[in-house]
């Protein structure tokens, strides 16, 4: 009697280390397979950021950084500049609304994933900016603007490209964000599957696994939204970071698309749990019944 106490015992005990591991490993399952999708596969990356270009906001700031760009490349006189302000920030507004640079943006955010991936490997070497970040240089063509420096005098105007910088990563945490990678790149895939396993295993081994399913259930879609609040809380600070300011609005909405996918999980993660508690009442009342 006492051994099949003590082994009743151990079993709860195993049950609920395992059942507590599932629930507060979920959110980092979750981001771990989110970022083994979206970090480390480009094909993913450049089909979910590809419609960043086409966003209102974003559309804006690259047409700003489109003058300050061109305007800073050429030397030109106060008033000349003053003057062609205007008819340039016409044309890079109609160019960047353009499919070229649709399509150049789709070439320079592949170019800057495949970069991502070679520092983040240890393959490449890291450029720093003067801030002291690694960063990666976007390139956007401006041929239809050519003319109109031509005319003001802009000598070689057609090799004009202004350029946006957009960080990455402090040059002080670059080891860090290495080792991140690498773990999400390995793990990642695997991680939903561990802590499902953790819940089945939790569930097995409970005396009472009505009980053990409910709360691994609540536990799931409590941390689950609290993930979400996360998510959303922490867009604003993060964006605070980013500078300039074209870089800023393109991170920001870039941000919000590449969000999707971690809420889809999300959610099917609240799904689970809303089944689990539902095979759970119902599995309950059926009992009951059959009880009486």
């Amino acid at each position: 009697m006492a051994r099949q106490a003590s082994g009743g015992g151990g079993r709860s005990v195993l049950s609920a280390v395992c059942g507590l591991l599932a629930i507060v490993l979920l959110p980092v399952s979750l981001l771990g397979f989110w970022a083994s999708v979206m970090l480390t596969r480009t094909d993913v990356f450049v089909e979910e950021l590809r419609p960043v270009v086409t966003k209102p906001q974003v559309q804006e700031a690259l047409t700003d950084g489109v003058v300050q760009g061109v305007l800073g490349a050429v030397d030109l006189q106060p008033a000349i500049e003053k003057a062609l302000e205007a008819p340039i920030r016409t044309q890079a507004a109609a160019l960047v609304a353009s499919p070229q640079v649709t399509a150049a943006w789709t070439t320079g955010i592949r170019a800057l994933h495949t970069q991502f991936i070679a520092v983040m490997e240890g393959r490449a070497d890291t450029k720093l900016d003067d801030q002291g970040r690694v960063s990666v240089r976007l390139t956007i063509p401006v041929p239809a603007l050519t003319s109109t420096l031509e005319q003001a005098g802009v000598p070689d105007a057609g090799s004009i490209a202004p350029v946006v910088t957009i960080p990455l990563v402090k040059a002080t945490d670059l080891q860090k964000a290495q080792v991140a990678y690498r773990i999400a790149d390995a793990w990642g895939p695997w991680a939903p599957l561990v802590v499902g396993a953790l819940a089945l295993l939790s569930i097995a081994l409970a005396r009472r696994w009505r009980t053990a399913t409910t709360l691994i259930a609540i536990g799931w879609i409590a941390t689950s939204l609290a993930l979400a609040l996360v998510v959303m809380v922490s867009r604003e600070p993060l964006m605070r970071r980013v500078d300039p300011e074209v870089a800023r609005t393109i991170a920001d909405a870039a941000y919000g698309l590449a969000a999707r996918n971690l809420y889809y999980e999300i959610a099917i993660a609240v799904g689970v749990g809303v089944v689990m508690l539902v095979v759970s009442a119902v599995s309950l009342a059926f009992g009951r019944r059959r009880a009486r």
